[in-house]
């Protein structure tokens, strides 16, 4: 694919000192491969408008930054090539390209190889996710996050073991609407992960039963006791068998009542906190990104 019209979104605030020192190159390759490019900063403070005469959009940043740029409708004709800068980087690596190997001008010659995948955003009330969203464990981990600059991916675990042990920990309920209108409720929820696109990396993966064009959703559920967690992490281990084995199915109204001590279910999209909602779907149109085949 030959492009000559590009626009680079860039967060300099995105990922661990490493990747923001390598914004200044970036920036540098990007004016003199494309002369007639554009440069944006993705802050949020900025109104963020994507022009119609560009012929490709670039996002350097983490995933939460691409979840920004997904929240901006950009028109679905628009390739989007995802630059791994931020600290887990997540949907960059699955779009094949690693932050280890990461280099702007390999980069640019490797376009040609380049493969366009049509991605159907989920939807929380009005706001869009790409990877997954979650209520439960993992919203209230991403609220407990911190040093992410100097501990990078391992602020997520520790996060994570913090939310695992908290009294705030919730119990829920939710209600699944299967595709055929037939609706499914369960009761004392711990965490509900809604995926798109393969949410972790490691070992811990949600193997996805449906291509991320679909109007259908995939939901794993997550009862009971705090163990049942680490049992699921375990059953998302290659060779063993899923703990709790996830839904494909559509999600129209899902409910997460407030837990028993009175505080709201904690909500994530994309490794950021939101606000609670009652609503879970899709969009009806998809955005279409760029994959590049494995070195």
């Amino acid at each position: 694919m030959i492009f000559s019209r590009p626009i680079l979104v860039a967060n300099p605030h995105a990922g661990p000192p490493g990747r923001r020192r390598a914004l200044a190159p970036l920036l540098q390759s990007f004016a003199r491969r494309f002369p007639e490019g554009m440069v944006l900063q993705s802050l949020p403070e900025n109104r963020l408008d994507i022009p119609k005469d560009r012929d490709l959009l670039a996002v350097y940043g983490g995933d939460g930054t691409v979840h920004r740029i997904a929240g901006l409708s950009p028109p679905s004709s628009l390739p989007i090539l995802v630059l791994p800068g931020g600290t887990g980087n997540v949907l960059a690596r699955h779009l094949g390209l690693s932050p280890f190997r990461f280099s702007p001008e390999l980069l640019w010659s490797r376009l040609p190889e380049a493969e366009t995948i049509p991605v159907r955003p989920g939807t929380l009330g009005t706001r869009r996710f790409l990877l997954m969203a979650g209520a439960g464990w993992d919203g209230l981990a991403v609220r407990r996050i911190f040093g992410k600059p100097l501990l990078g991916s391992l602020a997520y675990y520790l996060a994570g073991l913090s939310a695992l042990f908290s009294r705030d920990l919730p119990l829920f309920s939710v209600t699944l609407t299967l595709p055929g209108g037939a609706e499914v409720r369960r009761e004392g929820v711990r965490w509900c992960l809604i995926s798109r696109l393969p949410p972790y990396l490691g070992p811990f993966r949600a193997i996805l039963q449906e291509p991320p064009d679909t109007p259908l959703l995939q939901a794993t559920l997550v009862s009971g006791g705090r163990l049942g967690i680490v049992a699921a992490f375990a059953g998302f281990l290659p060779g063993i068998p899923k703990v709790f084995r996830p839904f494909s199915l559509t999600i129209r109204a899902a409910r997460f009542l407030d837990s028993p001590n009175g505080g709201g279910v904690p909500f994530q999209a994309d490794g950021e906190a939101v606000p609670s909602v009652d609503s879970i779907g899709t969009a009806e149109e998809t955005l279409t990104f760029l994959r590049f085949p494995p070195l």
